[in-house]
């Protein structure tokens, strides 16, 4: 995956006025037309490292793509309001942790490379007018959720369940890629630990658009609430994981366990053959919402 990315930002920097180290340095300093470009060169390194190989697995993998990927209705509609409501409930709690990791002294190298990283998501969010905001909003929010989405879930949560009989190490194995993929050592446990809610509320859906919206939430709050804040400086310190406050985080804590509740009640879980390979004519929905995919003897 590394080579992956380091091929596309390196293609992708030849195709600009720009050079390579310039596009992967940048901050609220830098002038608006490298900012930009540094931005679809993100959107552009998403769409080939993710959501294009997901996509282009599954069809050919598959006669049937999208149910494949998990990409079918959520058994019951109740379902995305609950998974709206644990995302924004986890947010403060995953956010707080991150913030305290934050104080670890990991090394000048890393505080180095988190300093730039961070310095490279002040200048992303740095939205001026409503045009910016959906630009960005597009690029760090919806493909993201989109690709990594069907990639970590819909695929390699496949493939690790087809060697498994527990979703247990399948789960913890693919949060943990996903993790490993963000390459951000202070926000490390928090992405591994949203990576473990995202495949739970997958598995406890059925439907992958579920964890797409859950993702797109997590992904997405950041963005609206700094355009939200504009050059508000209480917004801005919300925005930064660092300065969540502990009553913040217990709220959303119960926000959290009172959503996630409705959901075990209300869940369509993946059934224990989801894994198997199927002809396109034989998965059927049963009339409870739940998916039932018969194989063929």
């Amino acid at each position: 995956m590394g080579f992956i990315s380091f091929m596309v930002i390196t293609l992708l920097s030849k195709l600009t006025p720009f050079t390579l180290a310039q596009i992967t340095v940048i901050d609220e300093h830098s002038p608006v037309s490298l900012v930009n470009t540094a931005l679809i060169v993100q959107g552009v390194f998403s769409l080939f490292v993710f959501l294009a190989p997901a996509g282009l697995f599954a069809y050919l993998a598959h006669p049937e793509p999208l149910p494949y990927l998990g990409l079918r209705a959520p058994g019951k509609k109740i379902q995305l309001l609950l998974v709206i409501l644990i995302m924004l409930g986890a947010i403060p709690v995953l956010e707080m942790i991150g913030g305290l990791i934050s104080r670890i002294n990991f090394g000048a190298d890393v505080k180095a490379s988190q300093e730039a990283n961070d310095q490279m998501q002040n200048a992303f969010l740095n939205m001026p007018d409503f045009t910016s905001f959906l630009r960005v909003f597009i690029i760090m929010a919806i493909v993201p959720a989109l690709g990594e989405e069907m990639f970590f879930r819909g695929v390699l949560l496949r493939f690790a369940k087809k060697r498994m009989r527990s979703m247990v190490f399948p789960i913890l194995f693919t949060a943990l890629v996903f993790a490993a993929a963000h390459s951000n050592v202070y926000g490390l446990l928090s992405i591994f630990l949203a990576g473990i809610l995202l495949a739970v509320i997958y598995n406890l859906t059925g439907s992958l658009w579920c964890s797409i919206v859950a993702h797109l939430v997590f992904n997405g709050s950041q963005i609206v609430l700094a355009y939200a804040g504009g050059n508000n400086a209480t917004s801005k310190a919300m925005a930064d994981s660092s300065a969540v406050p502990y009553y913040l985080a217990a709220a959303g804590a119960v926000v959290f366990g009172i959503s996630f509740y409705f959901l075990l009640k209300n869940k369509t879980p993946l059934p224990t053959n989801w894994t198997d390979d199927f002809p396109p004519e034989e998965p059927t929905d049963g009339a409870d919402g739940n998916w039932d995919f018969m194989a063929k003897s």
